[in-house]
């Protein structure tokens, strides 16, 4: 028995021993370089002097209100954007689109050794993840795939039968390879909308490539494809902002893309050029808009794209790209309305519909949508990553250690679904996003999203109120200390998602506060707080648990179920929302962070309305009449003007006692109502239409003597 037992622990020993140099090894294997180093990074961009990527094509288009540009500084400007390329760090596919936009428009202004390094440059780049080489691009995520696969397309096109020599192939086998990932891209998008949905972040990112595929892409049939889905992003844009601001919520935003308008909308410029400078004329003629108000609508009506937005801008400037005018007109609409969409696909969604797997299909949709460790998608995860030795990239490079040898016979799926683990609430999941919105505000909730999972860069819901002010709750990743800037962190994301939902003007937001750790988690925070800078509202009255604020004739109810406090200003914590620091006297100053500490739930009724239908004393003395009763158990019941509300961590919504459907359509309002899946889209404007019939491939507007929006 002995000798059994002596036996026993030497293999375990051994085992032991192995793991532990396999381990080691793997650790000591780093990842590809990501970026590049703090010093070098300068290198990469603008040129000393501060001319930008952008004003090179500006110049060079024959603007005389861009800066000169000698044959040396084009060479200079474009030799940093290829080396960025060259060295494969991460958003190398962002470079690509403006530099072959360059080359198609502006090559006979160009010397032959621009023209050179710009072809090189595109002969030798990696455009997917079956390609050789390690590097630590993001290839998967809904943006960088149609980045990539569009750079790859027209270089193809462009170069037919030139080698390509990352991986051997010819300018024509490449334009076919990614053909196939640009129609799987699109045909998700018309089914199931942008996983990244809403994300006044990401969408300039789609919005570049998709320009340039409409501008160069020889296929008719599919350029018009394409047409259509832009068609889409904009119907979604326009249902989701107001008076020209965009801050709606989202799957994927940061602090500054929360904060407002002013600091974080990134298709600025691109919504300036379709209908932009119409609603700024209204608002600059409004008396009652404050003179900080309107200074902030010019700025942000004359801001000018970047390297980025230029590729959009340009096509719409030259009529390559025309937004269908029933569109414009949901984006110009001074009446309210509510509008409820269903965005994105879900883990349990995606197998539903036979899109798990490793094949090009299979992972678009899965990484596409961030979705890598649910229980649906580990074990494709894991082995594609294997097949394609990814374990240097740095975003993914961790499943190598789940590929160790006594790892290798574990159930990830049966473990994935046992343990709901952190990096389950990175995937983005399916959005059904409520929306209200009047001529002066607008209220949007991703309605009960994922409730109760870790999150990474979901907005849950938001009240948009002006240029540089938004009202929004988080519950802090971490241990609701520092991270300011993390992703997730203390203002982006969430360390456990609420349940929210809305009816019209009001929103209920419940958290449950968590207790224990899950894997992957460093630390959990006992706070929830509210986005609140004090300095931008006209006036704003705090008593315990109720808030009272008043902004450009828009007014605010935020009532907690438990006494509220500021934490005294931080530069740190701001520094997490705030990027643009032009103009100082528009970045919060004073207090801003209003928390609610303790307890197992927090809860959270919102409520707007604006002098249109009453003054503000008549507003708070109606709100403090209204019936109130928070539970213990994380359920509130809120009997206001629009009725009686009841709401429940456990999923239960009510409104006057109906229940309340909480999957949406994909379009539901009274401009477009079109079932998930669907065949046809049809817009309904106010005197103009559009059809929209992918298998047909048919984009249609139409016109009609009356109002034609849907009943």
């Amino acid at each position: 028995m002995d000798i059994i037992l002596y036996i026993i622990l030497g293999i375990v020993g051994i085992i032991t021993l192995l793991t532990v140099a396999e381990i080691t090894i793997l650790i000591r294997k780093k990842p590809a370089k990501e970026l590049p180093d703090k010093g070098e990074n300068g290198y990469y961009s603008s040129l000393p002097d501060g001319r930008k990527f952008e004003e090179l094509y500006i110049f060079l288009s024959g603007d005389d209100t861009a800066p000169f540009f000698s044959e040396s500084d084009a060479y200079e400007m474009l030799l940093r954007q290829c080396s960025y390329m060259e060295k494969r760090f991460d958003c190398a596919d962002f470079r690509a689109q403006l530099l072959f936009k360059i080359y198609k428009d502006c090559g006979e202004k160009l010397s032959s050794r621009c023209r050179e390094l710009i072809k090189n440059t595109f002969l030798g780049f990696k455009y997917f993840m079956d390609e050789p080489g390690d590097d630590s691009m993001c290839f998967w995520s809904e943006n960088h795939q149609i980045m990539f696969a569009v750079a790859e397309y027209l270089a193809g096109q462009e170069w037919p039968k030139e080698k390509f020599t990352n991986n051997g192939m010819t300018g024509e086998e490449h334009r076919k390879k990614a053909e196939e990932r640009i129609e799987i891209w699109m045909r998700h998008r018309f089914l199931y909308g942008f996983s990244e949905y809403l994300s006044n972040n990401y969408l300039a990112e789609d919005i570049s490539p998709m320009a340039n595929y409409i501008a160069y892409c020889r296929n008719e049939e599919s350029v018009n494809r394409m047409k259509m889905i832009m068609d889409i992003l904009w119907l979604d844009v326009a249902l989701n902002s107001v008076n020209n601001r965009f801050v709606a919520v989202s799957s994927r935003m940061y602090g500054n893309n929360k904060a407002g308008n002013y600091y974080g909308n990134s298709i600025q410029s691109a919504m300036n050029v379709l209908w932009g400078r119409e609603i700024a004329e209204n608002l600059l003629n409004n008396s009652r808009l404050s003179e900080t108000e309107k200074a902030l609508v010019r700025i942000s009506c004359e801001k000018q794209p970047g390297h980025i937005l230029i590729c959009f801008t340009d096509i719409v400037k030259k009529g390559i790209y025309t937004l269908p005018e029933a569109i414009k007109d949901i984006a110009l609409c001074r009446e309210s309305f509510v509008s409820k969409m269903s965005c994105g696909l879900s883990s349990r969604d995606m197998e539903n519909e036979g899109l798990i797997g490793k094949n090009p299909e299979g992972i678009m949709a899965q990484w596409g949508a961030e979705t890598f460790t649910n229980p649906e998608a580990i074990e494709s995860t894991l082995a594609y990553v294997k097949e394609n030795k990814l374990y240097r990239n740095s975003f993914i490079g961790y499943f190598k250690f789940l590929n160790i040898t006594v790892l290798r016979f574990v159930n990830w799926r049966k473990f994935a679904r046992k343990h709901n683990i952190m990096p389950h609430g990175i995937a983005t999941g399916r959005g059904n996003v409520y929306a209200y919105r009047t001529a002066r505000y607008m209220l949007s909730t991703a309605v009960n999203n994922s409730v109760g999972m870790c999150g990474a860069q979901e907005h849950v819901w938001t009240a948009d109120l002006g240029e540089n002010l938004t009202l929004f709750t988080t519950h802090p990743a971490g241990n609701g200390k520092g991270r300011y800037g993390s992703s997730p962190g203390y203002w982006i994301g969430n360390g456990r998602r609420p349940f929210s939902v809305q009816h019209k003007n009001i929103n209920i937001t419940i958290y449950k506060l968590p207790e224990k750790l899950r894997l992957g988690e460093t630390g959990i925070s006992d706070i929830t707080h509210a986005y609140m800078p004090k300095c931008f509202y006209d006036e704003f009255i705090l008593s315990e648990n109720v808030v009272f604020a008043r902004k450009n004739g828009v007014f605010v109810a935020f009532i907690a179920d438990g006494e509220q406090e500021f934490l005294p200003f931080d530069e740190k914590s701001l520094k997490g929302l705030l990027k643009n620091k032009s103009f100082p006297e528009f970045i919060p100053s004073g207090e801003f962070d209003l928390i609610r500490k303790g307890g197992k739930y927090h809860t959270y009724i919102t409520e707007l309305s604006d002098e249109e239908a009453e003054n503000f004393s008549e507003f708070r003395e109606r709100i403090m009449k209204n019936k109130i009763r928070f539970s213990e158990n994380g359920s509130v019941y809120y009997e206001t003007a629009d009725g009686a509300l009841f709401a429940s961590f456990d999923g239960e919504f009510t409104v006057n006692g109906e229940k309340q459907n909480t999957e949406f359509d994909r379009y539901d309002s009274i401009f477009c109502r079109s079932p998930r899946k669907a065949e046809t889209i049809v817009v309904n404007g106010v005197n103009t239409g559009l059809i929209l019939d992918y298998n047909h491939n048919l984009r249609k507007e139409f016109r009609g003597e009356e109002d034609v929006r849907a009943d």
